[in-house]
């Protein structure tokens, strides 16, 4: 279904044939990055999976690829984080993938919270309010981060004021998105007010 977030649906995204011809087309205006922005399609089939469609999108863009979920980890390696809390709006299996492909480079996920929701349209509706909530329910002394995942979320209008009361970095799937692609495309500038993972140079 359009606008369907479970895991078939996310699978049945990841799998779709015309990555490469996407990146040709991208291609025209020479970029310097293309990034794939879905965090649960690019998880949800694992590692190598992920892996494969950087290099596709790499070879029809001609230029440096990624994804959310390879930028995801290029921030906590960036960040030096080895136990993540994750918040999620996700059902439990699309929280189990993203366990799994968190794990698969050596993070551990000491907590996380989904809440359950199966619509871009819910998801996308999410406010500050409820974020917050999210963010603090799965937050624990262990954890050395927070990641808020699905790019349909936008936490950094609200990421300073998080870590300030968390004492630790909070990003989301944007955030580490946008952050990876900058890096990516050799812009090291750091950037107010959104967070410690945009001033990490």
């Amino acid at each position: 279904d359009e606008g369907c977030v479970t895991l078939e649906s996310m699978q049945e995204v990841a799998e779709c044939n015309l990555f490469n011809q996407h990146a040709a087309d991208l291609a025209t205006v020479r970029p310097h990055v293309i990034v794939w922005m879905c965090t649960s399609g690019s998880f949800s089939c694992g590692p190598e999976w992920d892996e494969n469609l950087c290099t596709m999108l790499c070879e029809g863009g001609r230029c440096t690829a990624t994804t959310t979920s390879s930028a995801l980890i290029a921030a906590m390696q960036a960040l030096g984080v080895k136990k993540v809390a994750l918040a999620t709006p996700y059902e439990p299996r699309l929280n189990q993938k993203l366990i799994e492909y968190v794990e698969h480079f050596g993070v551990d996920v000491v907590n996380h919270s989904g809440l359950g929701l199966t619509q871009d349209w819910d998801i996308g509706r999410l406010d500050p309010a409820t974020l917050t909530d999210l963010v603090h329910k799965v937050d624990t002394d262990e954890a050395e981060a927070v990641f808020v995942s699905d790019t349909g979320i936008i936490l950094s209008p609200i990421a300073e004021v998080l870590e300030r009361d968390l004492g630790k970095p909070v990003f989301s799937a944007n955030m580490a998105s946008m952050w990876y692609a900058l890096q990516l495309a050799g812009v090291k500038e750091n950037l107010p007010n959104v967070g410690r993972l945009f001033r990490l140079n």
